[in-house]
């Protein structure tokens, strides 16, 4: 791929500030838990950071690739030694079962985490620099970072390469690359999947994972989403909907369905707790979901995102995917459609 130099990127020349310059934007900080700095990590330059991408769902892959590329071109310019890239979405794709960058990243001893969430590819860029913990939430509660808000990246990476040539910084990171390396989270999945769901659910118990409503309670990567950080209220309003649902779902027969925090639960606890069952779904690009999760004869054909809930066995790691593949663009009608399902085998239960 042809790297296109990073002041070439944007032909704007508009205005850079920094967030708590402007009072739309200084509650960030807080909803972020982040405080403010004025430089970028003082290690930049000699130690290796992880990058956190969030681009607009209707971005094409080439779009994002070339993007990544524009980015990592500057970061070699100045000397940030950025050795992995992440999809900011990646982190909250598969609801319930845990997500971890895989270790072989983090063997790599990375000091600094940066983070770009594009709110809009024409004209609105949030960039920052801070320390990364090494965790899957990617930042403490209190940590301290560089922020930016941009019409222009153009404008912000000339401002940046003269604040990083200068003496405060010393350069130690030498032939880096200019294309962006582009990892996926390694989620701890199943043992195989069937195309059928169990057929009988008398006497057994299905675990509704909890949803955090709230983007902003503790950090992490949906906190820095472009869902999160453009329309905190209307994301928080889908995550609530969500959890209704889900309680709806429960009520519909408390005895076989019973929401649980998975956090932290392994299944030995799940069993323990008597749960045979948890109910997952994967939210992510049509493609991850057609890898993820296996399905003979069915056309793949969608290039959005994708909603599709499934079983898991607790005693077996089997999941069950049902007898049709009902993935849909609409999380609502995703669940819909596998309750229905579920129904039909089972059709002494409600609907």
């Amino acid at each position: 791929m042809k790297v296109i130099k990073y002041n070439f990127l944007f032909l704007l020349l508009l205005s850079v500030y920094p967030l708590n310059a402007q009072d739309a934007n200084a509650s960030l900080f807080g909803l972020l838990h982040m405080n403010e700095a004025y430089d970028p990590p003082q290690d930049i330059l000699k130690s290796k950071s992880v990058v956190l991408m969030d681009v607009p769902k209707g971005m094409q892959v080439e779009e994002r690739l070339k993007l990544a590329d524009e980015l990592q071109a500057f970061f070699a310019e100045v000397g940030i030694d950025a050795v992995a890239y992440f999809q900011t979405s990646s982190f909250s794709s598969v609801s319930g079962m845990q997500e971890q960058i895989p270790d072989l990243i983090l063997m790599r001893d990375i000091k600094n985490l940066v983070f770009l969430t594009v709110l809009n590819p024409e004209n609105d860029f949030i960039l920052g620099m801070g320390s990364f913990n090494g965790k899957n939430n990617f930042y403490d509660k209190g940590a301290t970072f560089w922020l930016r808000r941009t019409n222009d990246l153009n404008t912000i990476f000339n401002q940046l390469s003269s604040r990083l040539k200068s003496d405060v910084f010393q350069r130690e990171n030498l032939l880096l690359s200019n294309s962006a390396e582009f990892f996926e989270p390694t989620v701890s999945g199943f043992k195989q999947a069937y195309i059928t769901l169990p057929k009988d659910y008398e006497g057994k118990k299905i675990a509704i994972p909890q949803i955090d409503t709230n983007p902003f309670a503790q950090p992490g990567s949906e906190a820095l989403s472009i869902e999160a950080i453009a329309s905190a209220n209307a994301f928080k309003k889908e995550l609530s909907a969500r959890m209704d649902a889900f309680t709806a779902l429960a009520a519909t027969d408390s005895t076989l369905f019973q929401i649980i925090d998975l956090e932290n639960k392994n299944d030995a606890d799940l069993r323990r707790a008597r749960v045979d069952y948890v109910l997952h779904y994967i939210e992510a690009n049509a493609q991850n979901v057609y890898t993820f999760l296996p399905f003979e004869k069915r056309i793949e054909n969608q290039t959005g995102v994708l909603i599709k809930f499934f079983l898991r066995d607790t005693r077996t790691n089997i999941a069950y995917l049902g007898s049709e593949w009902d993935a849909k663009e609409n999380w609502s009608e995703a669940l819909a459609s596998f309750i229905t399902q579920m129904n039909s085998m089972n059709p002494k239960k409600p609907d």
